[in-house]
């Protein structure tokens, strides 16, 4: 009897588990598209995409091509040092957008991602800089150790975040990013200083948490040197 029924089992026990094998393995199989448009500073974008298999690997087999809304389409370049495939695009002034396509054998579809894109071309020009005092930067004056500074730029564009900086040749001595177009930075120590303002515009989730994409264009203020006594 024992004979007879161990086998059974055994049969039983296999059944069961089929099922489940083979839907975890479709589901695993699936590659997994990330890609990031960059401005180059140059008049171009740049295209970094990372094609990620079911362990974990990128994959170096896939045909990834990059389009934009004029029907210019440009195959991307397989980067073994960095793992992803890459290549430039121009860049158009206002609003756009690219569409990224992944072939590969581990999907019976292309997959696509349509990344939205805006280049900024209105440069953040400092227009106010000055101490508590009314000592102005832009007016050829040092500015005091003892009291805030008050530091204000021209408008970007609608949803620019924009990064300032108050650097030594050494260190940076404040730092700040902000929606806003002005900033009040605490007191710093005497010395000879620059600041950098710059804008960017940003789409997608740059960690890809919760975007497969992410596109950040931006441009900068001249520099501006100064003192603190």
């Amino acid at each position: 009897m024992r004979k007879k029924v161990i086998p059974c089992i055994v049969v039983l026990v296999i059944t069961m588990l089929l099922p489940g094998c083979d839907s975890g393995l479709q589901e695993t199989s699936l590659p997994r598209v990330r890609a990031a448009l960059r401005s180059s500073g140059a008049g171009m974008v740049r295209a970094s995409v990372t094609v990620e298999g079911p362990g974990g690997n990128a994959l170096s087999g896939a045909v990834v091509t990059i389009q934009d809304n004029r029907s210019v389409l440009l195959q991307l370049e397989y980067d073994s040092s960095s793992c992803t495939y890459n290549g430039l695009m121009e860049e158009y002034s206002g609003e756009s957008s690219y569409i990224v396509e992944v072939a590969t054998i581990l999907s019976g579809e292309i997959i696509a991602l349509t990344i939205p894109y805006t280049k900024l071309e209105d440069v953040p020009h400092v227009t106010v800089f000055q101490d508590a005092l009314g000592n102005s930067v832009l007016h050829g004056q040092s500015l005091s150790s003892a009291h805030p500074i008050q530091i204000g730029w021209a408008d970007s564009g609608a949803g620019v975040v924009y990064q300032a900086a108050l650097r030594t040749a050494f260190r940076t001595v404040y730092s700040a990013a902000t929606e806003a177009r002005t900033i009040t930075v605490p007191a710093i120590p005497p010395g000879s200083y620059f600041l950098e303002i710059t804008a960017q515009k940003l789409y997608g989730d740059r960690y890809f948490r919760s975007s497969p994409y992410f596109s950040a264009s931006s441009v900068a203020a001249p520099v501006v040197i100064f003192n603190v006594q």
